[in-house]
Protein backbone atom coordinates (compact mmCIF):
# COMPACT_ATOMS: atom_id res chain seq x y z
CA UNK A 1 0.00 0.00 0.00
CA UNK A 2 1.09 3.66 -0.79
CA UNK A 3 1.47 5.75 1.89
CA UNK A 4 -1.12 8.69 2.33
CA UNK A 5 0.92 11.10 3.96
CA UNK A 6 -1.52 13.66 5.14
CA UNK A 7 -3.19 10.18 6.94
CA UNK A 8 0.39 10.29 9.06
CA UNK A 9 0.31 13.77 10.20
CA UNK A 10 -3.58 13.65 11.33
CA UNK A 11 -2.94 10.61 13.44
CA UNK A 12 0.10 12.83 14.76
CA UNK A 13 -2.29 15.79 15.20
CA UNK A 14 -5.29 13.52 16.80
CA UNK A 15 -2.21 11.75 19.29
CA UNK A 16 -0.71 15.31 20.91
CA UNK A 17 -4.37 16.27 21.29
CA UNK A 18 -5.14 13.26 23.14
CA UNK A 19 -2.05 13.84 25.28
CA UNK A 20 -3.62 16.89 25.86
CA UNK A 21 -6.32 15.65 27.31
CA UNK A 22 -5.19 13.40 29.74
CA UNK A 23 -3.07 16.47 31.14
CA UNK A 24 -6.62 17.62 32.73
CA UNK A 25 -6.32 21.33 31.97
CA UNK A 26 -9.45 21.51 30.38
CA UNK A 27 -10.91 19.92 33.59
CA UNK A 28 -9.46 22.10 36.00
CA UNK A 29 -10.47 25.45 34.06
CA UNK A 30 -13.99 24.27 33.14
CA UNK A 31 -16.09 26.64 31.80
CA UNK A 32 -19.25 26.83 28.92
CA UNK A 33 -16.59 27.33 26.28
CA UNK A 34 -13.99 25.19 27.15
CA UNK A 35 -16.37 22.11 27.83
CA UNK A 36 -17.89 22.97 24.05
CA UNK A 37 -13.82 21.99 23.57
CA UNK A 38 -13.22 19.29 25.48
CA UNK A 39 -16.50 17.21 25.16
CA UNK A 40 -17.39 19.05 21.63
CA UNK A 41 -14.50 19.56 19.29
CA UNK A 42 -11.89 16.90 20.98
CA UNK A 43 -14.94 14.31 20.88
CA UNK A 44 -13.86 14.34 17.21
CA UNK A 45 -10.86 12.31 17.88
CA UNK A 46 -11.68 8.67 19.16
CA UNK A 47 -13.99 8.11 16.20
CA UNK A 48 -11.59 9.69 13.46
CA UNK A 49 -9.09 7.07 14.79
CA UNK A 50 -11.30 4.59 14.68
CA UNK A 51 -12.47 5.55 10.91
CA UNK A 52 -8.19 5.28 10.45
CA UNK A 53 -8.05 2.22 11.49
CA UNK A 54 -11.12 0.46 10.03
CA UNK A 55 -9.70 2.04 6.47
CA UNK A 56 -6.63 0.48 6.82
CA UNK A 57 -8.49 -3.41 8.20
CA UNK A 58 -10.17 -2.91 4.66
CA UNK A 59 -6.49 -3.13 3.26
CA UNK A 60 -5.48 -5.85 5.09
CA UNK A 61 -8.62 -7.86 4.51
CA UNK A 62 -8.29 -6.87 0.69
CA UNK A 63 -4.77 -8.76 1.05
CA UNK A 64 -6.08 -11.69 2.67
CA UNK A 65 -4.32 -10.39 6.04
CA UNK A 66 -7.29 -9.63 7.69
CA UNK A 67 -6.46 -12.31 10.58
CA UNK A 68 -2.98 -10.63 11.08
CA UNK A 69 -4.00 -7.34 11.18
CA UNK A 70 -6.67 -8.84 14.18
CA UNK A 71 -3.45 -10.52 16.01
CA UNK A 72 -1.19 -7.67 15.16
CA UNK A 73 -3.60 -5.25 17.31
CA UNK A 74 -4.20 -8.20 20.17
CA UNK A 75 -0.42 -8.73 20.54
CA UNK A 76 0.01 -4.87 20.68
CA UNK A 77 -2.91 -4.15 23.19
CA UNK A 78 -1.56 -7.53 25.77
CA UNK A 79 2.02 -6.01 25.25
CA UNK A 80 1.20 -2.32 26.62
CA UNK A 81 -1.58 -3.83 29.38
CA UNK A 82 1.79 -5.44 30.78
CA UNK A 83 3.89 -2.63 30.37
CA UNK A 84 0.84 -0.53 32.36
CA UNK A 85 0.41 -3.54 34.76
CA UNK A 86 2.01 -1.76 37.59
CA UNK A 87 -0.50 0.93 37.37
CA UNK A 88 -3.94 -1.18 37.02
CA UNK A 89 -2.90 -4.57 38.86
CA UNK A 90 -4.19 -3.54 42.31
CA UNK A 91 -7.77 -2.99 41.15
CA UNK A 92 -8.16 -6.75 40.06
CA UNK A 93 -9.58 -8.47 42.89
CA UNK A 94 -10.58 -11.85 41.44
CA UNK A 95 -10.73 -13.99 38.31
CA UNK A 96 -13.96 -11.86 37.48
CA UNK A 97 -12.26 -8.28 37.71
CA UNK A 98 -9.28 -9.36 35.67
CA UNK A 99 -11.68 -10.61 33.06
CA UNK A 100 -13.24 -6.88 32.77
CA UNK A 101 -10.17 -5.34 33.47
CA UNK A 102 -8.71 -7.09 30.13
CA UNK A 103 -11.38 -6.67 28.47
CA UNK A 104 -11.89 -2.82 28.98
CA UNK A 105 -8.18 -1.87 29.06
CA UNK A 106 -6.32 -0.06 31.60
CA UNK A 107 -7.00 4.26 31.06
CA UNK A 108 -5.69 5.26 27.36
CA UNK A 109 -5.75 1.74 26.68
CA UNK A 110 -9.63 0.74 26.44
CA UNK A 111 -9.50 2.55 22.86
CA UNK A 112 -7.27 -0.71 21.57
CA UNK A 113 -9.54 -3.26 23.39
CA UNK A 114 -12.55 -1.55 21.75
CA UNK A 115 -10.49 -1.78 18.32
CA UNK A 116 -9.69 -5.48 19.04
CA UNK A 117 -13.41 -6.21 19.69
CA UNK A 118 -14.71 -3.93 16.55
CA UNK A 119 -12.51 -5.41 14.13
CA UNK A 120 -13.41 -8.80 15.57
CA UNK A 121 -16.86 -8.12 14.39
CA UNK A 122 -16.31 -6.91 11.14
CA UNK A 123 -14.30 -10.24 10.39
CA UNK A 124 -16.69 -12.12 11.76
CA UNK A 125 -19.89 -10.69 10.23
CA UNK A 126 -18.26 -10.70 7.17
CA UNK A 127 -17.33 -14.51 6.91
CA UNK A 128 -21.17 -14.98 8.05
CA UNK A 129 -22.34 -12.83 5.24
CA UNK A 130 -20.18 -14.61 2.66
CA UNK A 131 -21.02 -17.82 3.97
CA UNK A 132 -25.15 -17.22 3.84
CA UNK A 133 -25.77 -14.08 2.03
CA UNK A 134 -22.49 -13.12 -0.16
CA UNK A 135 -24.59 -10.86 -2.17
CA UNK A 136 -25.23 -8.49 1.11
CA UNK A 137 -22.00 -8.62 3.10
CA UNK A 138 -22.16 -4.81 3.11
CA UNK A 139 -24.95 -4.17 3.92
CA UNK A 140 -25.45 -6.63 7.00
CA UNK A 141 -22.19 -4.81 8.25
CA UNK A 142 -24.06 -1.08 7.48
CA UNK A 143 -26.93 -2.02 9.44
CA UNK A 144 -25.26 -4.09 12.40
CA UNK A 145 -23.29 -0.30 12.38
CA UNK A 146 -26.36 1.62 12.11
CA UNK A 147 -28.08 -0.44 14.90
CA UNK A 148 -24.97 -0.12 17.37
CA UNK A 149 -24.61 3.52 17.01
CA UNK A 150 -28.14 3.78 17.78
CA UNK A 151 -27.73 1.93 20.89
CA UNK A 152 -24.32 3.88 21.79
CA UNK A 153 -26.03 7.64 21.46
CA UNK A 154 -29.24 6.10 23.30
CA UNK A 155 -27.89 4.40 26.24
CA UNK A 156 -25.60 7.31 26.61
CA UNK A 157 -28.52 9.93 26.80
CA UNK A 158 -30.26 8.16 29.11
CA UNK A 159 -27.50 8.06 31.00
CA UNK A 160 -27.25 11.59 31.18
CA UNK A 161 -30.72 11.99 31.51
CA UNK A 162 -30.61 10.38 34.95
CA UNK A 163 -33.51 8.30 34.45
CA UNK A 164 -31.29 5.04 34.65
CA UNK A 165 -28.20 4.63 35.85
CA UNK A 166 -26.07 3.31 32.59
CA UNK A 167 -22.44 2.26 33.34
CA UNK A 168 -20.30 4.64 30.69
CA UNK A 169 -18.54 1.16 30.02
CA UNK A 170 -22.45 0.16 28.87
CA UNK A 171 -22.14 2.18 25.79
CA UNK A 172 -18.54 3.65 25.56
CA UNK A 173 -16.50 0.56 24.14
CA UNK A 174 -15.80 -1.72 21.52
CA UNK A 175 -19.06 -2.38 20.06
CA UNK A 176 -21.17 0.79 20.57
CA UNK A 177 -18.69 3.14 20.26
CA UNK A 178 -15.65 1.82 17.73
CA UNK A 179 -17.44 -0.85 15.95
CA UNK A 180 -19.69 1.89 13.88
CA UNK A 181 -16.95 4.05 12.89
CA UNK A 182 -14.47 1.33 12.16
CA UNK A 183 -17.07 0.31 9.85
CA UNK A 184 -17.02 3.55 8.07
CA UNK A 185 -13.45 3.07 7.55
CA UNK A 186 -13.53 -0.24 6.41
CA UNK A 187 -16.63 1.40 3.92
CA UNK A 188 -14.51 4.20 2.76
CA UNK A 189 -11.69 1.86 2.20
CA UNK A 190 -13.85 -0.16 -0.12
CA UNK A 191 -14.83 2.81 -2.11
CA UNK A 192 -11.16 3.77 -2.47
CA UNK A 193 -9.76 0.35 -3.70
CA UNK A 194 -12.34 0.17 -6.02
CA UNK A 195 -12.52 4.14 -7.30
CA UNK A 196 -9.17 5.52 -6.36
CA UNK A 197 -9.18 9.19 -4.09
CA UNK A 198 -10.91 10.43 -7.18
CA UNK A 199 -13.35 8.87 -5.57
CA UNK A 200 -14.62 10.46 -2.82
CA UNK A 201 -16.91 13.34 -2.71
CA UNK A 202 -16.26 16.36 -3.75
CA UNK A 203 -13.54 18.82 -1.98
CA UNK A 204 -16.03 21.53 -1.44
CA UNK A 205 -18.80 19.59 -0.25
CA UNK A 206 -16.16 17.78 2.27
CA UNK A 207 -15.02 20.64 3.73
CA UNK A 208 -18.46 22.10 4.14
CA UNK A 209 -19.68 19.00 6.48
CA UNK A 210 -16.64 19.06 8.35
CA UNK A 211 -17.35 22.72 9.63
CA UNK A 212 -21.02 22.34 9.59
CA UNK A 213 -19.76 18.77 11.67
CA UNK A 214 -17.55 21.09 13.77
CA UNK A 215 -20.04 23.38 14.84
CA UNK A 216 -22.57 20.64 16.02
CA UNK A 217 -20.28 19.06 18.03
CA UNK A 218 -19.98 22.83 19.73
CA UNK A 219 -23.73 23.05 19.65
CA UNK A 220 -24.02 19.44 21.22
CA UNK A 221 -21.96 20.05 24.09
CA UNK A 222 -23.51 23.47 25.06
CA UNK A 223 -27.23 22.02 24.87
CA UNK A 224 -25.67 19.08 27.45
CA UNK A 225 -23.96 21.77 29.62
CA UNK A 226 -26.80 23.74 29.58
CA UNK A 227 -29.14 21.00 30.51
CA UNK A 228 -26.81 18.94 32.67
CA UNK A 229 -24.54 21.45 34.05
CA UNK A 230 -20.50 21.06 33.26
CA UNK A 231 -19.45 18.05 35.40
CA UNK A 232 -21.19 15.35 32.84
CA UNK A 233 -19.12 14.03 30.04
CA UNK A 234 -20.22 13.78 26.69
CA UNK A 235 -18.69 10.64 25.05
CA UNK A 236 -20.43 10.08 22.28
CA UNK A 237 -21.57 12.88 20.52
CA UNK A 238 -24.16 12.39 18.30
CA UNK A 239 -22.81 14.67 15.61
CA UNK A 240 -19.12 12.81 15.61
CA UNK A 241 -21.05 10.77 13.00
CA UNK A 242 -21.18 13.46 10.96
CA UNK A 243 -18.15 15.10 12.05
CA UNK A 244 -15.31 12.47 11.99
CA UNK A 245 -16.12 11.16 8.40
CA UNK A 246 -15.84 13.91 7.22
CA UNK A 247 -12.95 15.15 9.31
CA UNK A 248 -11.39 11.76 7.63
CA UNK A 249 -12.41 12.06 4.22
CA UNK A 250 -11.64 15.60 3.82
CA UNK A 251 -7.99 14.70 5.07
CA UNK A 252 -7.76 11.57 2.81
CA UNK A 253 -8.26 14.02 0.24
CA UNK A 254 -5.47 16.44 1.01
CA UNK A 255 -1.94 16.06 -0.98
CA UNK A 256 0.46 16.60 1.32
CA UNK A 257 4.29 16.17 0.97
CA UNK A 258 6.15 13.57 2.22
CA UNK A 259 7.27 13.82 6.05
CA UNK A 260 11.29 14.00 6.40
CA UNK A 261 11.14 11.06 8.79
CA UNK A 262 8.25 8.41 9.69
CA UNK A 263 5.54 10.08 11.86
CA UNK A 264 3.69 6.84 12.54
CA UNK A 265 6.19 5.46 14.95
CA UNK A 266 5.92 8.90 17.09
CA UNK A 267 2.03 9.03 16.78
CA UNK A 268 2.12 5.61 18.19
CA UNK A 269 4.76 6.60 21.09
CA UNK A 270 3.32 9.41 22.33
CA UNK A 271 0.10 7.73 22.37
CA UNK A 272 1.06 4.58 24.08
CA UNK A 273 3.68 6.37 26.06
CA UNK A 274 2.22 9.83 27.13
CA UNK A 275 0.41 8.26 30.52
CA UNK A 276 3.54 6.70 31.50
CA UNK A 277 5.32 10.06 30.95
CA UNK A 278 2.82 12.33 32.57
CA UNK A 279 3.10 10.16 35.69
CA UNK A 280 6.54 10.47 35.43
CA UNK A 281 6.31 14.41 35.18
CA UNK A 282 3.91 14.87 38.39
CA UNK A 283 5.96 12.27 40.45
CA UNK A 284 8.78 15.14 39.41
CA UNK A 285 6.85 18.06 40.77
CA UNK A 286 5.38 19.25 37.29
CA UNK A 287 2.31 20.54 37.19
CA UNK A 288 1.86 23.41 34.62
CA UNK A 289 0.36 22.75 31.24
CA UNK A 290 3.77 23.81 29.05
CA UNK A 291 5.99 21.20 30.92
CA UNK A 292 3.36 18.22 31.13
CA UNK A 293 3.09 18.19 27.04
CA UNK A 294 6.44 18.73 27.14
CA UNK A 295 6.81 15.39 29.09
CA UNK A 296 3.49 14.02 26.86
CA UNK A 297 4.97 14.50 23.71
CA UNK A 298 8.88 15.30 23.65
CA UNK A 299 9.76 12.11 25.57
CA UNK A 300 8.06 9.46 23.69
CA UNK A 301 8.79 11.75 20.34
CA UNK A 302 12.45 11.75 21.38
CA UNK A 303 12.11 7.45 21.89
CA UNK A 304 10.77 7.10 18.43
CA UNK A 305 13.56 8.60 17.05
CA UNK A 306 15.97 6.49 18.65
CA UNK A 307 14.02 3.34 18.02
CA UNK A 308 14.24 4.61 14.34
CA UNK A 309 18.10 4.20 14.29
CA UNK A 310 17.43 0.81 15.22
CA UNK A 311 16.75 -2.54 13.15
CA UNK A 312 13.03 -2.59 15.07
CA UNK A 313 10.26 -3.61 13.12
CA UNK A 314 7.35 -0.66 12.58
CA UNK A 315 10.48 2.13 13.88
CA UNK A 316 13.51 1.44 11.26
CA UNK A 317 13.41 3.27 7.75
CA UNK A 318 10.56 2.29 5.72
CA UNK A 319 12.08 -0.11 2.64
CA UNK A 320 9.51 1.94 0.40
CA UNK A 321 9.59 5.62 -0.03
CA UNK A 322 6.74 7.78 0.33
CA UNK A 323 4.76 7.77 -2.44
CA UNK A 324 2.35 9.62 -4.32
CA UNK A 325 -1.26 9.38 -2.59
CA UNK A 326 -3.09 6.71 -4.30
CA UNK A 327 -4.51 3.37 -3.26
CA UNK A 328 -4.43 0.07 -4.86
CA UNK A 329 -7.13 -0.54 -6.59
CA UNK A 330 -8.72 -3.82 -4.87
Amino acid sequence: MHRIHSLDYLKLGLAVLVAFGHTYWLQTHITPLIYMIGNGLMRVMVPTFCIVAGYFLHSAVARGKGGKWLWRVTALYGFWMAVYLPFWLNEVHGPVSLVKTLAWGYFHLWFMAGILVAGAVILLLRGFARRVVPAHEYRILMAAAVICAVIGVVLQYVSLSGIVHVGVKKFSNGLFMCFPFVAMGYFCGRRVARLGIAGLPGRGAVLAVTVVGLGLLMAEAWLVQSWRGLQVMLDIPASSYVAAPALFIATLGTHMPPPPLRLDPISAAIYFMHVLALHLARSLGFQDLGALMLFAVGLPALAALLLQRLPIPGFGKPKHRYDAQREPRG
